[in-house]
This record gives structure tokens, sequence and C-alpha cells, in this order.
């Protein structure tokens, strides 16, 4: 299979690092990531910008290119521009979560809703945790259960699936189920004269987010969402089209 690789953390950060070496034995891997860190840059795309793309020598036996621009730019220039036909984009291992309304914000996943804007079948990963990250165990997690993810995937959705950060024997399961809503003690600090900084940590779930990634993940679930690049609300619709303007 031909795999396209991606992130937002930057193509030299240990999480895409643990991914290819974990795929490259079986896979066809091809890379394309950030020149550094793109945390938050969601969907954007460089438009009337100069990106740089370099072959650089991240990952042994494996073609990797630094892309000076966002995710996305990542997956349109390596669909539109790279000699091989991608059969499946998967981006990470990203550091952090993508629960909830984390999806919104995130590179890693938006890079793969740009690959399902492309008709290709993408799975973003990511660790759940915010430091001392265990990417060994986290790829170790991605392996077994990489074959069953392949079969899920289609270029209808994107999976978005988040791995606690513990170990392999910990994991209490895999769950399949619906986005919830992420909450954070955001805050503002002051670092010099008129700049600030967002602050905040993740508030833990409530049983109102039962059945949810956010439940699901904080009790040590492996957390299987399928989202969905049209995000339309049918409901609504339904109610406004009868309004006579």
């Amino acid at each position: 299979m031909n795999i396209l690789i991606c992130n937002d953390d930057g193509i030299f950060s240990e999480g895409i690092l643990t991914l290819a070496t974990i795929l490259k034995s079986k896979h066809n891997l091809t890379v394309y990531a950030p020149t550094g860190n793109r945390s938050g840059f969601s969907r954007s795309m460089s438009f009337h910008k100069d990106v740089e793309i370099k072959k650089v020598n991240a990952i042994d036996d494996v073609d990797c290119y630094s892309v000076s621009g966002t995710p996305a730019d990542c997956v349109k220039f390596a669909v539109t521009m790279h000699k091989t036909k991608f059969d499946l984009v998967v981006s990470g291992i990203n550091s952090g979560p993508n629960l909830g309304s984390d999806i919104f914000y995130s590179g890693t996943v938006n890079a793969c809703f740009e690959a399902s804007i492309e008709g290709i079948p993408s799975i973003a990963f990511s660790n759940v945790a915010l430091k001392d990250f265990k990417f060994l165990e986290t790829g170790k997690i991605i392996d077994k259960i990489f074959n069953n993810l392949v079969l899920m995937a289609d270029k209808n959705h994107v999976l978005n699936v988040n791995i606690p950060n513990v170990n392999c024997d910990e994991i209490q399961g895999v769950k399949l189920c619906s986005v919830g809503n992420r909450k954070y003690t955001d805050g503002y600090i002051k670092t010099q004269e008129n700049v600030y900084k967002l602050i905040g940590e993740p508030i833990q779930s409530t049983e109102s987010d039962f059945g949810t990634d956010v439940y699901y993940s904080d009790k040590n679930y492996v957390t299987i969402t399928p989202l969905s690049h049209n995000i339309t609300d049918f409901n609504v619709l339904k109610i406004l089209k009868d309004i006579d303007f």
C-alpha cells in the first residue's frame, strides 16, 4: 500500500518518526510534513504565498520532504505533485489529544480532511497527553489495530483515533464513538508589554459526555470517531427551508 504520512508537529517530531518506523516494513511510505510545529493551524492553506519543499533525511529508507507551509499544504502538494498515487493518508502521531472540539483546531486531523476532499481515505492518530509522551507504547497499539483501521477507512470520512498515554496492558479496549465537547481552563497570561499567551488544561469529562470520545478516552480506551467534512446541520436545514424570504 502506498501511504502518505504527514503531521502538524514537524517532520523531525518523535510522533511522526515513530509512526513511520512502524509502517515502513509493510508499506511504501512517503512523508510530507511541516518544517516545524504547526499545531492549531486547522485547515489553513498557504494561498498566494511561496511554499518551500526540501527533501530531508528524517527516516531511513523513506522519502521525506519538509514543507514550509501548513499540514493541509503538505497533503495538497503531495497529492498534486508527487509521482506516487496514494492509497491512504495517515497523520500523526500527534503530541496531544484531538478529542471533541479539538478537531476544529487540529492541523493533524485537518490534514486528513484535505485527503478526504482529494478522495483518499485517511486516519489521524493522536497521543492523549500533554507531556511525557509514551510514543513507543502508542506505536505498539497502532501496529495492533492498524489493519482493522484500514478496512474501516474510506474517502468519504476521516478516522480520528485517540490513544491514551499508557502502557499497552493498561488499555481498557477500543471504542467507536461520537465527538464529545472537550473543555479547557482557558486563559491568557501576559508575557511582555502588549503580548499574551493562551494557556489551559483539559477539564475532566462528566457523565453528560457519556458515549463520546472525551468520556472513553478519560477511562483509558482507544477511541475511534468517523468524521465527515460535510458539516451541514440537516435538521436545522429542514426547519429553515420553509421560511419565506
